[in-house]
């Protein structure tokens, strides 16, 4: 069975689904059918409509909210979908990353569609969030603040706040003139 590329493509803003993200899509009736479907060989809104008895509108806008989702892909060229493999296990990934295998203390309602939706105040969780925006830096690359910036508007509206974050945790420093940046 052909399966979708996992990985977004190099300097996308993507991120893949949270968990809560994941289960947000599947909990709307069409959208949990053209899944299934998906998983047991339907690759087009014909094939996905004939399995699941959605009408090709339904089955249409049920595979655009998956894709747009992140966990089936699209080939523009084939007008073919076909579920992203390993969305599952990214997503449990991040869970783990941000709240431990225990579950954590609610990090992980510090992020919707990948991005963060605030700086937490409690020190621990911010800690945990903040570990994994740093993730997206390079080990001994050095980053000019433009690049930062970018970085940090990928998961945060307010990425001045976010930079700040990180610069103030340790987490990247910064040079004497204030114009580059790399991961501690």
């Amino acid at each position: 069975m052909p399966t979708a590329d996992p990985e977004p493509p190099a300097g996308s803003d993507e991120h893949p689904p949270s968990c809560g993200d994941i289960v947000g899509l599947l909990a709307e009736p069409a959208r949990r059918a053209a899944f299934a479907a998906l998983v047991l060989g339907a690759r087009t809104v014909g094939s996905v409509a004939e399995q699941t008895g959605l009408t090709q509108k339904a089955a249409a806008s049920a595979l655009r909210k998956l894709v747009d989702g992140g966990i089936a892909a699209e080939d523009r060229a084939t007008h073919s979908y076909a579920p992203v493999e390993d969305a599952f296990r990214r997503a449990v990934q991040a869970e783990i990353r941000v709240g431990g295998r225990s579950g954590g203390r609610g990090a992980g309602a510090y992020f919707r569609r990948g991005r963060i939706t605030a700086i937490p105040g409690d020190a621990e969780i911010r800690s945990r969030v903040l570990a994994v925006v740093v993730d997206a830096f390079t080990p001994g690359e050095v980053y000019p603040e433009t690049r930062v910036n970018a970085l940090c508007g990928e998961w945060f509206d307010d990425w001045v706040t976010l930079r700040r974050a990180l610069v103030d945790e340790g987490l990247l420093t910064r040079n004497h003139a204030g114009t580059a940046y790399e991961r501690a």
